[in-house]
């Protein structure tokens, strides 16, 4: 228990990266806020290109936006602290409290931690005081035996909290009791106490078959095992831990297939969760290593934390020459932020913001070029569609919601953007964005989330070719379904975890 009085604190910690942590959080996030209760979730330190806005304009990860979701809350930057961006060759941008402090190699970020940790427990707890229960999630392994006294984020993050923690095992991956009590043995004796409960995530089969080494693990370590949660299928929730995207492979007869480049460095890969069941559509995120073969409807150009450089990987990759001869053939291309971006005739980065150049030429589907500067934009917007400018939407839309993460800006040469930008709050105009080729068949934006608007998705899909009765649900309203889903489900596998 917390060293407030009536609060619950609870953390899930892991036996290493993609085991379910960030799931079995927001699951019980959803699971006491139908109680009743108020309920938050927390990270101390997340690693993840996959990054949301809140309100005020900080950066979270996208993991702890989902979250705040399932918790019924505003994402708040507390709830995710530091978050680190990897850039490649050992460095990551820090944000902490939502806000850039700059780029780190790891012998710079190891000095940093020890002057950010004492600011976390008071983040934490000034952060905590106001719900019943918090919900810490660890990163990785807590029994990293070479970084225990630069701990922030697992067992040192759950004695700070006050936590009691559950210890979550993939059996998938094999050798589950090995990792259960192979993590166990190796944290030393104070660390052991924080661990009360152990649990296997994403079991399939007759659970009677784990009896017999349950008994044996809770023999050894004195720890017993809470439950077994089972593997959750093609629940439409996105798992930003493990890096492994659904993908529809039931595509129908006359159905749209599209092909997102998934580059060295993607980021906000959450811009494609909304047509992951979306019926007749199918995802397939390609590797520049690995050309598709057959027709493809779309080509999505995504978000990158390293547009220069994954650009550069594009161009010496076999991909290349198949994008190329796509883009012959009058095929689409739909671009966001990073991957928009690299649409320009040329980019500009003076002060080497994204790299060792001051000009780097793009791949010329837009008229327009970027030019890097070294403050970063970070906010929600509101944007409404011009008039016209896209081929499938032939008259001024609704307003649409969205956010932004980007240094570059747009410079566009002569032409009319695609769409206007306000403030969320305000209204207060500020600027126009995107570009549009003269046959529509290229387009691209430097604003995420947009897919998320049902009706602008229906249209682009409609466009593209998809039937019009094809029965497309919210993906709002599939969220949260899938989300009280999920809660029901972790609350059947580990009842005593949600108890007032």
């Amino acid at each position: 228990m917390d060293v407030v009085s009536g609060h619950r604190r609870l953390m899930v910690l892991g036996t290493g990266s993609g085991v379910g942590k960030s799931l079995v959080v927001a699951g019980l996030c959803r699971y006491a806020r139908k109680l009743g209760l108020s309920v938050a979730p927390f990270k101390a330190q997340n690693m993840s290109n996959n990054a949301a806005v809140t309100r005020d304009g900080g950066e979270i990860g996208r993991a702890q936006f989902l979250q705040a979701q399932a918790a019924g809350l505003e994402p708040d930057v507390r709830m995710n602290p530091i978050l680190l961006k990897p850039l490649g060759e050992g460095k990551s941008q820090v944000i902490f409290l939502g806000r850039p402090l700059g780029v780190y190699d790891i012998r710079e970020y190891r000095d940093l931690k020890t002057r950010l940790a004492p600011m976390l427990v008071e983040i934490f707890h000034e952060y905590a005081r106001s719900f019943d229960v918090v919900v810490l999630e660890g990163a990785g392994s807590p029994a990293e035996i070479n970084l225990f006294e630069e701990d922030l984020v697992n067992t040192r993050m759950a004695r700070w909290a006050g936590a009691e923690a559950l210890l979550l095992g993939d059996i998938e991956q094999g050798g589950v009791f090995a990792s259960l009590f192979g993590t166990w043995s190796l944290l030393p004796p104070e660390d052991r106490k924080v661990i009360r409960w152990m649990g296997i995530n994403k079991f399939r089969g007759d659970r009677t078959l784990l009896d017999p080494g349950f008994r044996s693990l809770e023999a050894m370590t004195g720890v017993p095992v809470l439950g077994v949660l089972d593997h959750l299928g093609d629940l439409p929730i996105p798992d930003e831990d493990s890096f492994r995207v659904r993908q529809r492979k039931d595509l129908e007869s006359g159905g749209l297939r599209m092909a997102v480049i998934a580059w060295p460095h993607l980021s906000n890969r959450s811009d494609f969760d909304p047509f992951l069941d979306d019926p007749g559509v199918r995802v397939e995120f390609v590797s520049l290593d690995d050309p598709p073969v057959g027709k493809v409807d779309c080509v999505f150009l995504p978000g990158t934390r390293q547009t220069v450089g994954d650009l550069e990987a594009f161009r010496r990759s076999p991909l290349y020459d198949w994008f190329g001869r796509h883009c012959l053939e009058g095929g689409r291309v739909v671009g966001i932020c990073g991957g928009y971006q690299m649409m320009a005739g040329d980019i500009l980065d003076p002060d080497r913001v994204e790299s060792g150049r001051g000009w780097i030429g793009g791949l010329g589907l837009l008229p327009f070029s970027v030019r890097f500067e070294k403050e970063k934009i970070a906010r929600r917007v509101k944007v409404r569609f011009r008039e016209g400018m896209l081929p499938f939407l032939p008259s001024q839309e609704k307003m649409l919601e969205g956010y932004e993460i980007r240094h570059g800006r747009t410079v566009p040469h002569g032409s009319s953007g695609v769409l206007d930008v306000y403030s969320p709050d305000s209204g207060v105009f500020w600027g126009t964005e995107g570009q549009c080729s003269k046959d529509g068949r290229c387009w691209g934006l430097p604003v995420h989330g947009l897919f998320e608007e049902e009706d602008f998705r229906r249209k682009f899909l409609e466009h593209l070719g998809l039937p019009t009765d094809s029965g497309s649900i919210s993906y709002r309203d599939r969220l949260e379904s899938a989300l009280d889903h999920l809660g029901e489900r972790v609350h059947a596998a580990f009842p005593l975890l949600t108890l007032r």
